[in-house]
Parts: structure tokens; sequence; C-alpha cells
């Protein structure tokens, strides 16, 4: 038994140790590895650059993705901001997502699963069309813009109104049935008279 636990803990402590090397380049690492399946460079106003990786391309109305954004030079010590721009105008394209807003721009925060990044991490695009990214990026020597445009294509599969028809069809009849209860139902209280047993 004792044996067993001396090797157990032997095993568990070169796991560990081969993890932490791994752990330590971190900061080097690509974000989001294996998932990145696109990159764009944006060049920004004070001649550097924001990488922005893509986990899905190319990118669908209302497809879930994750977007990371690598400015040059990292994130320790600035700010990312960047307004989304829908094709229809709007300047407050993403929606029904707890983000926190500087007026219309996001306030870009660390990537949940690659945190040397700044990320949003599993958003959508609701509009078909070309979207804008308006990037600003704050820090000790000022503030640097930059634009990218991005490309929405159709939504996966057939319209929202099929697609909703076709998932509520196998319910018509148990809402009938249903409806068929409730009125037989209410027809026998109405005809039943109250009884005192007293």
């Amino acid at each position: 038994m004792r044996r067993a636990l001396v090797a157990l803990v032997a095993v568990v402590a070169a796991l560990l140790l081969a993890a932490a090397p791994a752990t330590a380049g971190s900061g080097a690492a690509p974000p989001l590895p294996g998932e990145i399946v696109h990159t764009e460079t944006v060049r920004m106003s004070d001649q550097s650059t924001i990488t922005v990786s893509f986990t899905r391309w190319p990118i669908r109305a209302m497809q879930s993705l994750d977007f990371a954004f690598e400015p040059t030079g990292g994130i320790d010590g600035r700010t990312g901001l960047v307004t989304t721009v829908t094709p229809t105008g709007d300047r407050r394209g993403l929606k029904g997502i707890v983000l926190q807003r500087r007026g219309d721009s996001i306030v870009l925060p660390r990537h949940p699963r690659a945190r040397q990044v700044w990320g949003l991490d599993v958003v959508s695009l609701q509009e078909e069309g070309t979207w804008r990214f308006e990037f600003a990026v704050e820090g000790p020597g000022g503030t640097a813009t930059g634009v990218l445009p991005v490309p929405v294509i159709g939504q996966p599969g057939p319209p929202l109104p099929l697609s909703w028809t076709i998932a509520l069809a196998p319910w018509a009849p148990v809402a009938v049935l249903l409806g068929v209860g409730w009125r037989r139902t209410r027809q026998i209280r109405k005809s039943a008279r109250p009884a005192w047993s007293g």
C-alpha cells in the first residue's frame, strides 16, 4: 500500500514538473492554440499593428466564435477598445452580451482561455454583410486607432422562420391535445353542481 502511494506521488510530481515549462512559456504562445483558423493584421495610426484572430472563418451570421486581439508589444499597461459597427450602421453591434462599455465601444477584457491577449469569448455577429471593427489602443505613448472590415456571410442552415417551423411542428399535436383536454375539463367543471356533504 505504501509503495503504491509513493509511486502515485512520484507520478503526480513528474506530471507537474513536465507541465511547468509549458506554463512558464505561455506568454509567447499563440492565443488559443489549436483553435485559431484565421488571422488579420490591422495597421494602427502609430504604425504599430494589432493581430485579430478568429476561431471560425469565413464568419457566418449568428454563428458563435471567439476573437483574440493581440497588439504589438502586448497588452500589459494598455487598454483596448473596439467599436463593432453593423452593416446597417449600428455602432453598438454586439448586443445581449455582458460586456463593459465606454460609450459605443467595448472595453476589451483578457480572453478567458488566453490571458496574454484581449478577447471576446463565444460571441456572434447577427447580420450578414461587412462589419467594421474600429480599434483604439490606449497606452503610455497615447492612443492608436485602426479599422478592420469583417465580412460576414449568410447564417448556416435554413432561414430562421423555417427553422422554427420545423422545430415546433412535432409539438403541434401536443398543443391540440392540451387544448381539447382543457376545453373538456372546463365543460365538466361548469356542468358539475357543488354538493354539500356535511
